[in-house]
C-alpha cells in the first residue's frame, strides 16, 4: 500500500473508531490516472459499523482530497449490481449511476454485473 501511494498508483487510508482507536474499515483511490485526472474510489467498512454513515463521511472528505489536490476532473466508482448499501453510499456522495458493466467479474465461477458510477469536478463544484 505504500508503494502504491509513494508510485501515486493508489491511496487507501484506514478508518479508525473514535471510540477504541481500531481500524474498522477503509477508502480511497483503488486507480489513479492522472493523464486523465480520473480515479476509481474503493472503499470496505466491518458488517458491525455499517448503515451508520461511516463510509459516506470518510469518503467525503476523500473527493474532496481528489478534486482540490489531486486535480482530478472524475472519480468514478463501481459495485456489484446486488449491493444495494456501496450503490446508496456512491447516490448520497453526489455521484451518477452511468450503467450496468455486464458480467464485468468473475466471482467464485459466475460472472456477475457491477453499477458504475461517477462525479465529476463541475457537479461537485456546484
Amino acid at each position: 500500500m505504500i508503494a502504491n501511494y509513494e508510485n501515486h498508483i493508489a491511496y487507501h487510508w484506514g478508518i479508525l473508531n473514535k471510540e477504541t482507536n481500531q481500524i474498522i474499515g477503509r477508502t480511497g483511490f483503488v486507480s489513479l490516472d492522472e493523464v486523465h485526472k480520473r480515479a476509481e474510489i474503493g472503499f470496505a467498512l466491518s458488517y458491525d459499523f455499517w448503515s451508520k454513515g461511516i463510509i459516506t463521511e470518510a469518503t467525503e472528505v476523500i473527493i474532496k482530497y481528489g478534486f482540490e489536490e489531486l486535480g482530478l476532473n472524475r472519480i468514478e466508482g463501481r459495485c456489484n449490481f446486488d449491493n444495494l448499501g456501496s450503490a446508496q453510499v456512491m447516490r448520497k456522495l453526489g455521484m451518477t449511476l452511468e450503467g450496468t458493466l455486464r458480467e464485468q467479474l468473475n466471482i467464485k465461477g459466475e460472472f456477475v454485473d457491477q453499477l458504475m458510477f461517477s462525479i465529476l469536478r463541475r457537479e461537485y463544484n456546484r
